[in-house]
C-alpha cells in the first residue's frame, strides 16, 4: 500500500502538499534498518534546499504534537535495583522522547514527558558521582533545553500559550518538592540548570 507524503513546495509559505509514496519507495522506507534511515535523511536535508529541512521539521512538529504522551514508566522501569541503581534502557527512550519533541518546537510537551523522572528524583536517594546523579543531570540539561521552546510558546497566544504555562507550573512544583526532599537526606539539587532557567520565566 502506498503511503501519504507531502510533496515540496518551493514557496516556504505555502502548505505541504500531499501526494502517495511510490511503493518503491515505501519498500525501502519499510526495509532499512533504523540507522541507515537517519543516514540517508541526514544526507536528503543536508543536500536540499532550506526550505526542505523548514517542511520537515514542521511535518514533525505536527506528527508529535497529534502523537498522546505514553504512560510514564514507574521507578523500577526507569532504574535498576539496589545495591547499584542504573539507568535503564526504559530511562533512554524517555530521554529520546523528550528530545524528538523538543527537537521538533514542542518545549511544554517534553518537560511533560521528563515530569516522571523530576518526581521519581523526590523519593530516592543516591550517591555523589554515581550512576543515577550522572543521569539526572542528564535530565537537568535536557529540560534547560526544552525551557527554551517553552518560553517561545508562552508568547504565544491561546491554547499554545496555557498548555506551556501549565506545564511550567507543574515543573516549578516537582523542583521545588525535589529540592526540599533531597536537601533533607544531604544531597546535591540535581536540576539546578532547569531551576534557573525557569526562575527567569514570567508565569
Amino acid at each position: 500500500m502506498n503511503h501519504v507524503s507531502p510533496t515540496t513546495n518551493t514557496n516556504p509559505g505555502a502548505q505541504p502538499q500531499v501526494r502517495h509514496v511510490n511503493l518503491m519507495v515505501d519498500t525501502i522506507i519499510t526495509n532499512v534498518a533504523s540507522d541507515d534511515i537517519r543516514t540517508l535523511v541526514r544526507a536528503l536535508l543536508s543536500s536540499s534546499p532550506a526550505h526542505v529541512t523548514d517542511q520537515f521539521c514542521s511535518l514533525a512538529k505536527s506528527h508529535l504534537h497529534h502523537m498522546p504522551i505514553p504512560p510514564a514508566p514507574g521507578a523500577l522501569e526507569l532504574f535498576t535495583s539496589d545495591p547499584e541503581p542504573t539507568p535503564t534502557p526504559a530511562f533512554e527512550t524517555v530521554l529520546a522522547r523528550a528530545r524528538a519533541r523538543y527537537g521538533a518546537g514542542l518545549g511544554s510537551s517534553s518537560i511533560l514527558v521528563l515530569l516522571p523522572i523530576v518526581d521519581l528524583a523526590g523519593s530516592i536517594q543516591w550517591r555523589e558521582g554515581s550512576a543515577v546523579e550522572d543521569a539526572l543531570s542528564i535530565v537537568d540539561c535536557d529540560i534547560a533545553a526544552a525551557l527554551l521552546h517553552a518560553k517561545e510558546e508562552l508568547a504565544q497566544q491561546g491554547e499554545t500559550a496555557q498548555e506551556a504555562r501549565d506545564a511550567l507550573i507543574r515543573l516549578r512544583s516537582s523542583l521545588e518538592i525535589v529540592e526540599e526532599k533531597v536537601e533533607d537526606w544531604g544531597g546535591d539539587f540535581p536540576f539546578e540548570r532547569s531551576q534557573d532557567a525557569l526562575t527567569s520565566m514570567q508565569l
